[in-house]
This record gives C-alpha cells, sequence and structure tokens, in this order.
C-alpha cells in the first residue's frame, strides 16, 4: 500500500511538471544593477525580476533567465536575432529603430548627475554643460559602454570619439571606483546609483555630486525586446502590463523622448 502511494504521488507531481513545462519560455537577461536587479545566489532577485515574472506568468510565459552584462545586452538587441526581453531599457529615438519596446512604463528612473574628484569638482561646476565637459581635454571622464547621457552628449561621444572619455565602464559602481582610484575625474551615473553606492562604500561619500549641467532627467523605462520576438508575443506582454496596472503610453519611432 505505501508502495502504491508513493507511486502515485511520483506520478501526479511528474504531471504537474508535465504542466508547468507546456508554458513557453522567454527568456530574458540579467545582470547585477542594485538596488532594483541583484544577483543573490547565482539568481536574479530584486523589484524588476520579480515584476518581470509576474508580467511573463500572467502572458502565459515561464521566465528563462539568462545571464547577461548591460553591454552584452545592448549588442544582442543591436543583433536583433536571439529571442529575448530584458528587465527595462531607457528608450530613445535611435534604439527605438532597431530595438521592439512595449509601451508601458516598467519604472521611471531618477535622473542622472556628474560625481567628481574633489578636486576636480569646481572646475566642472564653471565649465556649465555636458558639451563644454566633453571637449575638455584635460578631464578624464569614464562612462558605460553603452550608456545614454542626452542627445548632444552622445553625439559628440558617437561622432567626435574623444580619447579623455573612457567607455569601458561595465557598472556604475565600476566607474565611482575609477575616480577613486584616480583612473579617471568625473563619471555621470543616475542618481539612485549615487545613493547606493555611498551605502555600499562610505569612500563614495568622499566624491562630490554635482547637478544642473544638462544631464538626463528622470525618465520612465519600457520592457525592451529582441527585434525578432513575435508579434504575438509582444502582444501577450503587452497586455498582461495592461492587466497588471502598469500606465500605457503609445510609442512612435519618429517621437523623441522628453
Amino acid at each position: 500500500m505505501k508502495s502504491l502511494v508513493l507511486l502515485l504521488g511520483l506520478v501526479l507531481q511528474m504531471g504537474a511538471s508535465a504542466i508547468a513545462d507546456d508554458r513557453p519560455s522567454l527568456a530574458v537577461t540579467y545582470y547585477h544593477y542594485p538596488p532594483h536587479l541583484k544577483i543573490e545566489d547565482g539568481k536574479p532577485t530584486g523589484q524588476y525580476a520579480d515584476q518581470l515574472t509576474k508580467i511573463a506568468e500572467r502572458a502565459g510565459y515561464r521566465v528563462a533567465w539568462q545571464f547577461s552584462s548591460i553591454d552584452e545586452e545592448a549588442r544582442m538587441l543591436d543583433d536583433g536575432r536571439r529571442l529575448f526581453c530584458t528587465t527595462g531599457r531607457l528608450r530613445t529615438p535611435e534604439r527605438a529603430k532597431i530595438w521592439s519596446f512595449l509601451p508601458y512604463v516598467f519604472d521611471v528612473v531618477p535622473g542622472d548627475l556628474v560625481v567628481a574628484a574633489p578636486q576636480y569638482a569646481d572646475r566642472i561646476r564653471e565649465l556649465g554643460s555636458l558639451e563644454k565637459l566633453a571637449h575638455e581635454k584635460s578631464l578624464i571622464g569614464t562612462l558605460l559602454e553603452s550608456g545614454v547621457y542626452g542627445e548632444e552628449f552622445d553625439k559628440i561621444l558617437n561622432e567626435e570619439h574623444p580619447r579623455w572619455i573612457l567607455r569601458t565602464g561595465k557598472t556604475d559602481f565600476q566607474l565611482l571606483n575609477m575616480i577613486l582610484a584616480g583612473r579617471a575625474h568625473y563619471a555621470i551615473v543616475p542618481e539612485d546609483q549615487w545613493h547606493f553606492a555611498m551605502e555600499d562604500n562610505p569612500e563614495v561619500s568622499t566624491l562630490v555630486p554635482i547637478h544642473d549641467l544638462g544631464t538626463i532627467p528622470a525618465l520612465p523605462i519600457y520592457i525592451a525586446c529582441s527585434r525578432s520576438l513575435p508579434q504575438n508575443t509582444l502582444s501577450a506582454l503587452g497586455q498582461a502590463m495592461e492587466e497588471l496596472g502598469f500606465m500605457h503610453r503609445p510609442l512612435s519611432n519618429d517621437t523623441p523622448m522628453h
């Protein structure tokens, strides 16, 4: 009798697993980007991971988490052939031409600010704008490889490729650590990342935050997906976001964000 009960339990468990596996999987990239997305015990956790899981499950998918870096994720989105979605990206007109964005606000991120080593803070304030800062050869900047920093500033970076601005950073924490190590004079980071970094490393508080230089203000971010993701999947995810109460914001590839 005990053997029969054990066998029945095994059959029921296998049946439940089979039912769960019948759902199609949706690949979603993740990387360590606290406080909203963290890796704990090798798994993605935090607000963004929870929200993406709810959206995918509401749409009838199970999440297949795919470890990445923010730069590798951008390269895969540019390539467009791998079927996956992200845990949230800033939308720009350029990205909208090659990435698929779901038209629902996933989150609103704080604006950027310039963070500088104390001995260079006054000089940066005197320059008064990101454009002048970008052309100041005596000041070494450090930025994310795939970061977006504003239309005029990005244009200078992409067209002039100033040698004194290093675009090799993988995380905002790395950028701030480069300043602490004396390898750069300033960085541009989201304000929430600045505060979180100070909590994680008190030495970061010795750096100087500088506002009002024309950095990107607080902006909404959206779920970005590969261009090759089927339209029915995009529609299902969008409907799930609507049902879960995410704010709808129609997007147009020729309408720049403000």
